[in-house]
């Protein structure tokens, strides 16, 4: 083992898993060549404690108790940035799986359980090669909505839409998971991190005003408040009312 990694400098590795046995198992042997491990147990913790770290790889549990790895992976690449590669660690060995997390922006994708050796060797490998040049930044668009990563700016309709900072975070990571329900906690913290707001009427003052900055309503969109549960981003009619 001391080999495949004898070349590497002492690396700050990021372990979202929420199983004990198996983040031991990858703790103790990234530590045994000297790298540090910071294991967080769930997307939540993941989200609100690594914004202002610096790490220099992600290894990331695809079934996670409150989301699975590879939606965490945007959120990396947008909030972090993209000096570190991330990649995949599942029980899901089928090839659709790994097809998916590789499209979505993964460096590598690692079948577990798999012996200390082969997991050390690999990150090595991955590391090796990953390249820290600067990469495009991620654009999302939607309908009129453009998203642009780069600039932190969203136009509607080509026009440029005036969003704080944290509102951009937020539109982002609605679009992000159109669709899906997101819970508040969940919301919190990829918004908002350590960071978390005094009022518990933070993200509702936020939400009301991008709802209305985007026009979602005159543009087919709403912000459905899942009562007890979240909140999901969904397309509808033209007109409808944007938060319910």
């Amino acid at each position: 083992m001391n080999t495949a990694s004898s070349t590497l400098p002492r690396l700050r590795v990021a372990l979202v898993e929420d199983d004990r046995t198996e983040a031991e198992r990858a703790t103790r042997a990234l530590r045994d060549l000297g790298h540090e491990v910071e294991w967080y147990s769930n997307g939540v913790e993941f989200m609100t404690e690594v914004r202002d770290a610096r790490h220099d790889l992600f290894l990331l549990d695809w079934a996670l108790p409150d989301s699975e790895g590879i939606t965490l992976i945007n959120w990396i690449h947008r909030t972090v940035g993209r000096r570190a590669p991330i990649i995949i660690f599942s029980r899901f060995d089928d090839d659709a799986r790994v097809v998916e997390a590789l499209a979505a922006g993964a460096d590598d994708y690692i079948t577990k359980p798999t012996s200390p050796s082969v997991l050390v060797a690999r990150i090595s490998a991955i590391s090796r090669r990953f390249q820290t040049n600067a990469q495009p930044a991620l654009v999302l668009e939607h309908g009129v909505y453009r998203l642009d990563g780069g600039s932190r700016q969203v136009t509607r309709d080509g026009n440029s839409v005036d969003l704080q900072p944290k509102e951009f975070d937020l539109v982002w990571y609605l679009f992000e998971h159109r669709d899906r329900l997101l819970r508040r906690e969940e919301i919190l913290a990829a918004v908002w991190g350590g960071d978390k707001p005094t009022s518990a009427r933070t993200l509702d003052t936020h939400l009301y005003g991008v709802r209305r900055k985007l026009m979602f309503a005159e543009h087919g969109y709403r912000v459905s408040n899942v009562y007890r549960e979240g909140y999901r981003l969904e397309r509808v009619q033209p007109g409808v009312e944007s938060l319910d």
